[in-house]
């Protein structure tokens, strides 16, 4: 352990790295080509930590599925779905899927690490929640525009997201303020829950969606979508594109108050309040969108996310870098890795961390192990 008490002030070992060599439990480190460096967070279905990939060096976010859930049809179903998903999208504004397989029995996804924030921590952070959101309307509305990029690549691809809120948007970079040079990044997470428009009811019924399950987050979920999940089509995420819009100016979802099905009852039959009542600042143009996105019916909305991009560039702040191109070509797909049979991937985009960079010199999981072990 002498070797690890002296790696780790020097930062070679991270916090999460020295608690578990100094416990003797070096093995929980090393997760199929990967070596694990921190643990980002955890939830009823699996794991996520940050981790480099050992053949290559990169970092990505290795999610991983609860080993005692593995005999639940449903959470592998969603599993495999979200690799299958990620793996048919490449576009700037989604998290890209890195790697995806099985190690002794343990699914896993390896995405595209972002060394950044989600737009409700942005907001409980730069704004004054529940009285109000972000400070300025223009930041929030850049946000908005670019995540609507995002979703037009997945609604060309013929999916549909079904849970877009603040939190499964994430972002990086110099934030996007009025009268600064900016060069944000809005990437957009979680297709765990996404709908392929080709597949049949029969098809979405034996999917996620079976038994009535309601699928989405109550505070931003399309009326239509409480009713019947497996149906939607791209108008829902338009829908919750425009309560995540109404969250990131007010601080608080349309509908805050209540129970989960109290939300939802609410999305079905009221109006959401004026956000010009809370925000005079945001011009009515900008209004407007909010209460086209969320009309209840869906041929009432704005039809397309690549209309929502367009419409919100008016209201969105000039100097940052690219910022009103509508048009960007994703980059294109490299080299695949051999997708496993389990997930069905078609396409398996290189691995890119946030900045181009290998492992940051930290060492690789051999050679951490067998240095530490061979001096305890």
């Amino acid at each position: 352990l002498a070797l690890a008490d002296e790696l780790h002030p020097s930062g070679v070992l991270t916090t999460y790295q020295y608690r578990k060599l100094r416990a003797g439990r070096w093995f929980e480190l090393l997760f199929g080509p990967y070596l694990i460096l921190d643990k980002l967070g955890e939830g009823g279905m699996g794991k996520v930590y940050r981790a480099v990939m050992g053949r290559t060096g990169k970092v990505v976010a290795l999610k991983v599925i609860r080993p005692q859930l593995m005999a639940n049809k449903v959470i592998l179903t969603r599993y495999k779905r979200e690799a299958q998903a990620a793996a048919a999208l490449n576009h700037p504004n989604i998290v890209r899927l890195v790697d995806a397989d099985e190690v002794q029995g343990r699914f896993y996804l390896a995405m595209e690490y972002i060394d950044g924030i989600d737009l409700s921590r942005m907001v409980k952070e730069f704004g004054t929640p529940p009285n109000s959101g972000l400070p300025q309307y223009e930041e929030a509305c850049e946000y908005i525009r670019q995540a609507a990029l995002g979703l037009q690549h997945a609604h060309d691809m013929n999916l549909v997201h079904r849970d877009i809120k603040p939190s499964n948007m994430l972002v990086y970079g110099e934030r996007a303020l009025p009268g600064t040079v900016w060069t944000v990044e809005v990437k957009i997470l979680d297709m765990g829950l996404v709908r392929f428009l080709q597949d049949t009811e029969e098809h979405a019924h034996k999917d996620l969606t079976r038994d009535g399950t309601v699928v989405g987050t109550p505070d931003y979920m399309a009326p239509e979508q409480a009713k019947n999940s497996s149906s939607v089509d791209t108008r829902a995420d338009l829908y919750s594109l425009g309560a995540t819009l109404y969250y990131l100016l007010r601080g608080q979802a349309p509908f805050p108050d209540g129970s989960p099905l109290d939300k939802l009852m609410r999305h079905q039959l009221d109006a959401p309040p004026r956000i010009r009542d809370a925000r005079p600042d945001v011009p009515p143009g900008g209004a407007d969108i909010i209460d086209r996105l969320m009309a209840k019916k869906p041929d009432d909305r704005i039809q397309t996310a690549a209309e929502v991009a367009k419409l919100l560039v008016p209201f969105c702040p000039s100097g940052g870098s690219g910022s009103l191109d509508l048009t960007a070509t994703p980059p294109a797909p490299a080299t695949r890795y051999g997708a496993t049979e389990a997930f069905q991937l078609t396409t398996d985009p290189d691995a890119i961390a946030r900045d181009g960079s290998p492992s940051n010199g930290h060492p690789s999981a051999a050679g951490l192990v067998e240095a530490v072990t061979h001096r305890t």
